[in-house]
């Protein structure tokens, strides 16, 4: 009797097709190419709302101021005070920040920007901008920056002190002006003034009184950022403090204890 020998099984078509997975020495550095980029950390890039005064460096002969209104290590979006297109290339940016003794020289490249009308009916422009060749440093400087403008916020009381601001420098030098604050925090106070005529960026000493006149405080190294002419007789003013400390809110703590309301 003849014994035949049976065929080999056929392998499955689907199985031949798996190709057995790298060795472990080798799977590990098997990585994809995009994964070998250096992962930029997102706060380079969120943008946060400032007031900042800046000069703009065009074409390396005219400088003109410009307020900043949101930054972030990226690029920032600024007020021109001109209807004038800004030229393509960009220019330069002299920035000075608070938690910098030397102001930021820092490239800028316009992206886009659009025709605005200011407070007072004048001509304007918001224009944003990137940051082509920034450095690493100084992306850290301003997130450092916006950092801090965070924690003041953190900080910030709702109250009604009577207040008065004496000009130290410029043409209005001397000049008294009595008025109350809206909201205070340690690196920026806005005010209500009575017949406020110093100009943006003078100097001022800043008196911050006590109800019925019982103490009060001094701040020096004030500067004026903002003037707003709300009536005929009042204008709402914005200063801030070259020296931010808790200083004032510790007084306000003190003499306003069920007025003030901080921002916890």
């Amino acid at each position: 009797m003849l014994h035949s020998t049976p065929p080999a099984p056929h392998p499955d078509p689907i199985e031949e097709q798996v190709e057995a997975p790298p060795p472990p020495e080798l799977a590990a550095v098997a990585v994809a190419p995009a994964d070998l980029e250096p992962r930029v950390p997102v706060e380079e890039f969120r943008v946060n709302n400032v007031s900042l005064p800046a000069n703009l460096e065009l074409e390396g002969e005219k400088v003109v101021p410009v307020r900043l209104t949101n930054i972030s290590g990226g690029g920032a979006a600024m007020l021109y005070d001109s209807s004038e297109p800004l030229p393509d290339a960009g220019g330069w940016l002299d920035l000075a920040l608070p938690n910098r003794a030397k102001a930021l020289e820092v490239e800028v490249k316009v992206a886009r920007r659009r025709v605005h009308m200011g407070p007072q009916g004048q001509d304007q422009q918001i224009v944003h901008v990137s940051f082509p060749s920034i450095r690493r440093n100084e992306q850290d400087a301003i997130i450092a920056y916006v950092n801090n403008i965070r924690l003041y916020e953190n900080k910030q009381y709702t109250v009604a002190a009577k207040v008065m601001l004496e000009v130290v420098t410029g043409r209005r030098r001397f000049a008294k002006f009595t008025g109350e604050t809206i909201e205070i925090r340690p690196d920026m106070m806005h005010l209500l003034m009575d017949d406020f005529d110093a100009i943006v960026g003078a100097e001022v000493m800043l008196t911050v009184m006590a109800p019925k006149f019982a103490d009060h405080i001094d701040v020096e190294d004030v500067k004026v950022e903002k003037v707003e002419i709300i009536s005929p007789r009042k204008a709402e003013v914005e200063v801030s403090l070259a020296n931010p400390d808790d200083k004032v809110l510790l007084f306000i703590r003190k003499h306003y204890p069920g007025v003030a309301k901080g921002r916890r």
